[in-house]
């Protein structure tokens, strides 16, 4: 490995007025998504059931995906300090933690959470670079700029800039985009589920289900779908034509992951709404391929699953040197906001739902704060303004080592 400069870490060293290093790290596979979590059978150490209905869509259920698979990662100094990250990947990510990436962590100084990222990316290198590795990685470097920020007594957002946008404007993400609009969001975007397995059926619910919601939230809510890689790109360009009376912001990952030419030809057939991607694209690297091919309007790295809050304001930079906006996946965390209050471009914070039944449970409340009024706002709290309780963890545990 070539040797560089951590420009962040010298900073920030100059303004810690103690100095640590790392002691120990603690994981929990817990519970983000309440709706889906009771029917999962690996829940509480059981073991994963096959959906009864195949079909051909990706399955974001099983127990190593991103949201059912949420790893909470706790990094204790030797002065007691604790930094908390959300990362992916369930027991294979805590497992990639408890026997690899610790002994690369242990005895550091968090502060140097460049140099750590870059060494711990190389060693995992020839088993990791995209997925359940980086989901995993994502989770400690988080952890570590935590610490960061609570070593300097400082939130996350002031290390990197003097400026931060400390309101950030929310969006909704669900079916019940009218409860949404009359909750004071200025934007709503709409999952479509049905794609190519579905056939003329499928296709034509997709196009009823967009114009109703347009007509439920009316010409001033903003809309955005998200397909989640159901449909290929003659379906898409078919979508478009048929919704192109609706005004939607984006369609959002509409067509598989590795299909950059494909991408690349949505972004310039279909205008102005945007073709977004990039939630399951894995750092700097991945989304460069993204960027070269031109397969994308905006993209949408997500801090817990990329590799964490440096790697993401790196893409981001990157991003933004070529006039393409970051709107980060699942921003509305405390992790996400922090980011999303410095990015070099203005954007909007995801959040999910809020729901009429509040099936949310403490835990998630706690990690996906709610915006007032259409509006999230961060506080001058050290690092990301988490403190978790061991009990709450363990109350939430699904799965464990």
């Amino acid at each position: 490995m070539q040797s560089k400069e951590y420009h962040l870490a010298s900073e920030w060293k100059t303004r810690a007025k103690t100095r640590h290093t790392v002691a120990g790290i603690r994981t929990w596979h817990v519970n983000l998504n309440p709706r889906a979590m009771p029917s999962l059978g690996f829940a509480k150490g059981g073991e994963w059931q096959k959906p009864a209905a195949q079909t051909g869509h990706v399955d974001w259920r099983g127990p190593f995906a991103a949201q059912a698979g949420a790893l909470i990662v706790e990094i204790t100094t030797d002065k007691g300090l604790k930094g908390y990250g959300l990362g992916g990947g369930g027991l294979a990510g805590a497992l990639i933690i408890e026997r690899h990436l610790q002994h690369f962590v242990h005895g550091r100084d968090p502060l140097d959470v460049e140099e750590i990222w870059d060494r711990l990316y190389h060693i995992t290198s020839i088993y990791g670079r995209r997925g359940v590795v980086i989901y995993a990685l994502s989770g400690v470097e988080l952890a570590l700029v935590d610490l960061c920020g609570k070593i300097v007594g400082a939130p996350v957002y002031s290390l990197i800039t003097d400026s931060p946008r400390l309101k950030i404007p929310a969006y909704a993400t669900g079916g019940d985009v009218s409860y949404y609009a009359e909750n004071g969001f200025p934007a709503c975007k709409l999952p479509l589920r049905n794609g190519l397995a579905e056939g003329k059926d499928g296709f034509a619910e997709n196009v009823e289900m967009i114009h109703t919601a347009r007509d439920a939230i009316g010409a001033d809510v903003e809309l955005m779908t998200d397909i989640y890689l159901r449909w290929d790109v003659d379906y898409t360009l078919r979508f478009a034509e048929a919704a192109s009376d609706v005004d939607i912001k984006w369609i959002e990952e509409a067509i598989p992951l590795d299909d950059y030419a494909g991408m690349a030809q949505l972004v310039r057939d279909i205008q102005p709404t945007w073709i977004v991607s990039g939630e399951h694209e894995f750092t700097r690297y991945g989304f460069r391929e993204l960027l070269r091919w031109k397969a994308a309007d905006m993209i949408q790295p997500d801090i817990s699953w990329a590799g964490g809050f440096t790697e993401c304001l790196c893409i981001a930079r990157e991003a933004a040197a070529q006039e393409i906006s970051t709107w980060l996946h699942q921003a509305g965390t405390p992790w996400g906001l922090h980011l999303t209050a410095c990015l070099p471009m203005p954007c909007m914070a995801e959040t999910f739902g809020p729901s009429r039944d509040g099936v949310e449970n403490e835990l998630y409340r706690l990690l996906r704060p709610a915006p007032e009024d259409g509006l999230f706002s961060l506080n001058d709290a050290p690092g990301f303004g988490v403190d978790l309780d061991e009990a709450l963890l363990e109350a939430y545990t699904v799965d464990r080592l």
